[in-house]
């Protein structure tokens, strides 16, 4: 018989054991017990299905981080839906695409992204995230949540690939809760004592399923901000004695600059999970003097994110390493014929564990390539040594990390080559001590064309985390290997330093997004 465990289940125990505690705070000042989140959320879920939302429908969020945001994702669940989050830093035509895609059969959208979605045309009906507020009071008496399988699908996030767009990685109900158990195993602190910092959109693959849905499994209180500001996360981990936090190098930097990391009080962080990206070492040595052991983790959207998590020891013991694995979840080094690397000998990494996803939305030639023989194929590069400790070497040979976000080059060229005096570009990452990586540009033109304006162009049509902050212009032809692919790697060679040589790009005009 099947399991029927499902993520919202958690918020309903919680809201009966421990109606009054809180279980999320917007920027310190707003906040929402157990029993009024399960109050709003089932006056949404009745109010969505008024507007057509049905079991096994798609229904998208496209906001910023808010208290109804929240409400809103165990709505849909409630509905027996899958949530579909859209990035709210997203432009026009990018959101017109996963409206199209995603096939919701409802958007909950607040007024910026309303009006983004009425630009791009898109035909989709809208839900006012603001007329929320009126769901407050829950729903009719006797209404009752829809119940349906561990095994369905609770959420389908939108990252970045190979490909020129994103991909849908389908995630069940029943993935989630076996890696919440996981990290449980991993720290038995963790509990409905639990003060969880998230610092992403909820949006995203971290702030979803481990922000809104770990937490509130837990019974814990979920800490969030309405915008990243790096002052703001700092005062939030001392102020609130916060115990779980994940953040990329860049998040974990920017704290460690200010002036006032020295005099934190941060005793209380035990779990600090960093990721996206390799720390430098000089990271982990400054939080290690404040106490605190950044836990380095490995994984990916489509296995439900950290595959690989040092736990405490081995943070203090091997900072340079990812640990040697989790409970359920297992990881394998392998040569380009499949065979298995030995010790200290840099292979191709693949995943497996109960998180892994049930394939790509719509894209079955690109879930055949990833998933082979029940392992995902991540096409990064790692190594595990005598001792079984796993290192994370290299990136995949394309996939761009800057800031926390994964970006797809060919997604970005894909927008450029729009532009008329564009004959060909390639777009890679280079070395950004503040970024971890910067995306560069490189544009043949048969037409006069400056960096500014090629900038601007690209402002127009995608999102800030995606812009080339460095751009070459040239009339000569893309360099070529010998099968005519773009050498990329005779570019990056070339420009490796312009992170550190050249200013950085900027909008003529105001950018927020």
């Amino acid at each position: 018989m099947p399991s029927n465990g499902l993520l919202h289940d958690g918020l309903a125990y919680w809201a009966r054991r421990t109606p009054d505690a809180v279980a999320a705070t917007l920027d310190g000042r707003e906040t929402i017990t157990y029993s009024e989140l399960s109050l709003w959320s089932d006056g949404i879920a009745r109010h969505l299905q008024a507007k057509g939302a049905r079991a096994g429908a798609n229904v998208a969020i496209a906001a910023a981080n808010s208290l109804a945001w929240v409400a809103s994702a165990f709505a849909i669940l409630k509905v027996g839906a899958t949530i579909s989050p859209f990035n709210d830093r997203l432009v026009a035509e990018e959101l017109r695409y996963l409206a199209e895609n995603s096939e919701a059969c409802l958007i909950i959208a607040d007024e910026e992204r309303r009006h983004l979605f009425a630009d791009a045309k898109v035909e989709t009906p809208l839900v006012d995230m603001e007329s929320l507020e009126d769901c407050r009071d829950g729903a009719s008496s006797g209404w009752r949540p829809v119940r349906t399988d561990s095994d369905s699908v609770a959420m389908i996030i939108f990252t970045s690939g190979s490909t020129d767009r994103p991909k849908g990685a389908m995630m069940t109900h029943g993935n989630y809760l076996a890696k919440f158990l996981e990290m449980r195993l991993l720290d038995d602190r963790l509990g409905s004592a639990t003060r969880s910092l998230m610092p992403f959109g909820l949006h995203s693959s971290p702030g979803l399923p481990w922000g809104i849905f770990f937490t509130t499994t837990l019974g814990g209180t979920l800490y969030f901000t309405s915008r990243y500001k790096a002052e703001n996360i700092l005062d939030l981990l001392a102020t609130e004695a916060i115990d779980f936090f994940i953040g990329v190098p860049m998040i974990f930097e920017q704290v460690a600059n200010l002036s006032g990391f020295a005099a934190a009080e941060l005793s209380h962080l035990t779990f600090a999970r960093i990721g996206g990206a390799t720390p430098t070492p000089e990271i982990i040595r400054r939080w290690r003097e404040k106490g605190v052991a950044l836990r380095q983790l490995y994984g990916m959207t489509e296995v439900g994110g950290g595959c690989l998590i040092a736990n405490e020891k081995e943070a203090f013991e091997r900072p340079d390493s990812c640990g040697r694995g989790l409970a359920f979840s297992r990881f394998k080094i392998v040569r380009e014929d499949g065979s298995e690397c030995g010790p200290n000998e840099p292979g191709n990494i693949l995943l497996q564990g109960p998180g892994l996803m049930s394939g790509y939305w719509k894209k079955p030639e690109e879930t055949a390539a990833a998933l082979k023989d029940g392992w995902m194929h991540t096409g990064d590069i790692g190594l595990y040594d005598e001792d079984g400790y796993f290192k994370f070497l290299d990136r995949s040979k394309e996939m761009i990390k800057s800031g926390g976000f994964n970006v797809s080059p060919s997604e970005i060229e894909c927008t450029i080559r729009k532009h008329p005096a564009i004959v060909e570009v390639a777009v890679f990452g280079i070395e950004d001590p503040d970024y971890a990586e910067s995306i560069f540009a490189f544009a043949s033109c048969d037409s006069e064309l400056t960096q500014q304006e090629l900038f601007d162009f690209c402002v127009e049509h995608m999102a800030g985390y995606k812009l080339p902050r460095f751009i070459e212009i040239s009339r000569d032809r893309l360099p070529r290997l010998a099968n005519e692919k773009v050498d990329k790697r005779i570019l990056k060679q070339r420009f490796k330093n312009a992170a550190r040589e050249r200013v950085r790009l900027k909008a003529l005009r105001p950018l927020d997004k």
